[in-house]
């Protein structure tokens, strides 16, 4: 049987980096925004799947992997000041605990498919923002919170595939959508 809970974070005893975010390049803050929104989703993901699953095993899950982006998102509230953040995190909110509840409810093989799914393209998504932030001569501090917040990511993919135990097709169809609106929410937080 897989490891319902999630290990240690890999940000455990990072703190914000004190930046002046104002100052720093445009894409930077794009990043970042995008980067507080999707923190701000998967919190409310795993909330969702608490509240429309009635399975032991999912809500362990849920509980203890939104720990970790909670985590996550106060290391990135410290970060983007709020005048800075989107102005669609009310819907993004809504989505992301639908995005949650949807495959909870479900069963288990939806849930573990989508969180497998949409934790694997949010890896993806900060290896390729990394490599931009390097470019962009980003912060030493940013560079390790960006790195301990794709670990974390890259540990709850590995986590969710383990439980998995079948992935029939309404599981496939609800990670595909899920991982389709996760790029959209991505785009929309980068400008709005």
């Amino acid at each position: 049987m897989a490891n319902l809970d999630a290990g240690p974070s890999a940000t455990c005893g990072l703190v914000p980096p004190v930046l002046d975010f104002a100052a720093l390049p445009a894409r930077l803050r794009r990043e970042l925004r995008a980067d507080h929104v999707g923190e701000t989703v998967a919190v409310r993901l795993y909330e969702g799947a608490v509240a429309g699953s009635r399975d032991a095993g999912v809500r362990r899950f849920a509980t203890s992997h939104r720990a970790i982006e909670e985590r996550h998102l106060c290391l990135f509230d410290g970060l983007v000041p709020p005048p800075h953040r989107s102005r669609l995190l009310p819907l993004l909110r809504a989505g992301g605990w639908l995005m949650g509840w949807l495959p909870a409810k479900a069963g288990p093989p939806a849930f573990y498919a989508v969180v497998a799914a949409v934790e694997r393209w949010v890896d993806g998504h900060y290896a390729a923002q990394i490599a931009a932030a390097r470019r962009l001569g980003a912060d030493d501090t940013l560079l390790a919170l960006l790195e301990a917040c794709r670990s974390d990511e890259r540990h709850h993919s590995e986590d969710a595939a383990h439980a998995a135990s079948t992935r029939p097709p309404l599981a496939r169809l609800l990670a595909a959508v899920a991982v389709g609106s996760s790029r959209v929410g991505v785009v929309l937080a980068r400008w709005v």
